[in-house]
């Protein structure tokens, strides 16, 4: 955690370069050449799973811990789901209040009419949440943790974490700066959230 700060700047800095010079040529490259163009692209239309499967996942991390906890497990397994089971939550709650905060134009409204542009700050509306990711935010510290407790699958959490990233950015859902901070603060979130979960049991067994 203590590298938290020092780390923060850097991304705020690249963060800050992808928006000034790499988010509006790399989108407009992506429309042209890949001709997913937001009018008319498909997924444009489909609903946004991400609210369900965060209520889904959290309802299974806390079912299965209790069901831990009540025939006196606790193993890694525990520990799993009280941090899924609160970084999830915690980190789509963030995404939302971060959202209205910079209420940033997403990809594909931009697309659509280049005048609407911009950080409309405290404004955060339909066609202005694009800022930060919510998915790589939600995403990142499940991912994080099952690398941790299930280190057996790394190489597939990390093809799937990949290729969500391009997803997000070949179907116009975001902005590259968009992931790029969504995934910083969704790791952020988890290493809070473990060092909290870790604490809680330690003075837990001490109570013991």
């Amino acid at each position: 955690m203590k590298e938290i700060l020092p780390n923060a700047l850097v991304v705020t800095i690249l963060t800050v370069l992808c928006i000034q010079f790499l988010d509006l040529p790399l989108s407009a490259a992506i429309a042209e050449y890949l001709g997913t163009y937001a009018p008319v692209v498909n997924t444009s239309n489909m609903p946004d799973l991400l609210l369900i499967i965060v209520v889904t996942l959290t309802s299974l991390s806390w079912g299965l811990y209790f069901f831990l906890v009540r025939h006196h497990i606790y193993d890694q397994r525990t520990l799993f789901c009280q941090l899924t089971g609160t970084a999830l939550p915690l980190s789509f709650v963030i995404k939302i209040i971060l959202k209205w905060l910079f209420g940033r134009t997403d990809t594909r409204t931009w697309l659509s009419d280049h005048s609407q542009y911009g950080f409309h700050w405290f404004a955060g509306s339909e066609g202005s949440q694009g800022f930060p990711s919510g998915h790589m935010l939600v995403f990142t510290p499940l991912f994080l943790a099952l690398w941790h407790f299930y280190p057996r699958f790394r190489f597939s959490y990390g093809i799937v974490l990949f290729c969500l990233i391009i997803a997000l950015i070949a179907t116009e859902y975001h902005f590259l700066s968009d992931v790029f901070a969504g995934t910083y603060i969704g790791l952020v979130i988890y290493l809070a959230v473990t060092r909290l979960v870790i604490s809680y049991n330690v003075r837990r067994s001490t109570n013991l």
